[in-house]
């Protein structure tokens, strides 16, 4: 069975407890498990829509395209750095993957801590309930939440890792999930990422602004780019390529006719990764 012993209430933020196939609090509140595994822990105040973030076309396009390898340089450049620093902690370890979307990354470090025989308990969380659907076929070892990032249901300082990768971030509630000695681990896009893609939507292609997200409460320990250059061979990988992107609701559709006419598009990837630590 799944760890859930991180997990708390989002009405009365107590510890939820596992009973046959409902979380339950101490107050009687309860959250039933889905025939996948997954939890549902989204109040509806805190939702922005009726449905909040990715649909179910977007999550699924994102699924294929990933599965095919086309990031793997980035998840293996993740296990890389989570590895390094996982040997000085002497305990389980314990990471979110705060918007972790269908769990590609989630999954992959999962196996990965496991592969190193270190003791761990991994939670994936997104707002996407289609995402966190898809997610929870992945890995039956991982426990996957529908929740806001901004109103996380998990303990304070239970944390030893939080990967918040092309996903909104929460200063304040990354730093109260995450231990004293905790790391706190952003992937945005690099400058020339995608850039490519985006000469042929727009007629006026920017770069990236490489800005990073405002955590008044971490220092920067260390930062990586990770760049390379793929090759979409046929037109599924590119549609799919861009129902991941922001630029699939703003693309006018003059960019998107140019775009479905390409049989193969090369492309460079950059993400720059950041490990934080916590202000004292």
């Amino acid at each position: 069975m799944k760890n859930i012993k991180h997990l708390l209430c989002p009405v009365c933020q107590q510890a939820l407890v596992l009973k046959e196939n409902t979380l339950a609090c101490p107050s009687g509140h309860t959250f039933d498990l889905a025939a996948k595994g997954y939890v549902n822990l989204l109040m509806s105040q805190d939702k922005n829509s009726k449905d909040p973030g990715d649909n179910k076309e977007m999550v699924q396009a994102r699924k294929r395209f990933l599965d095919k390898g086309y990031y793997a340089p980035l998840a293996t450049a993740l296990k890389e750095i989570l590895l390094r620093r996982v040997p000085a902690l002497g305990r389980e370890l314990v990471l979110l993957d705060a918007g972790c979307g269908d769990g590609y990354y989630t999954s992959q470090l999962r196996d990965m801590f496991n592969e190193s025989r270190t003791k761990n308990t991994v939670y994936g969380m997104d707002i996407s309930k289609e995402a966190i659907r898809l997610a929870s076929g992945r890995n039956k070892g991982i426990q996957f939440v529908v929740a806001s990032l901004f109103k996380i249901p998990i303990a304070s300082q239970s944390m030893d890792f939080v990967l918040n990768a092309f996903a909104p971030s929460s200063n304040s509630e990354f730093k109260r999930v995450l231990r004293k000695d905790g790391h706190l681990i952003t992937v945005i896009p690099g400058k020339k990422h995608l850039f490519e893609l985006k000469s042929v939507l727009y007629d006026n292609p920017y770069e990236n602004d490489e800005k990073e997200p405002e955590l008044i409460s971490f220092i920067k320990e260390d930062q990586t780019l990770v760049a390379n250059t793929i090759t979409l061979d046929n037109p599924q990988d590119i549609g799919d390529l861009l129902a991941m992107t922001p630029y699939y609701w703003r693309t006018p559709k003059d960019g998107l006719e140019r775009l479905g006419k390409l049989q193969s598009l090369t492309i460079t990837t950059e993400f720059i990764i950041t490990v934080y630590s916590r202000h004292a």
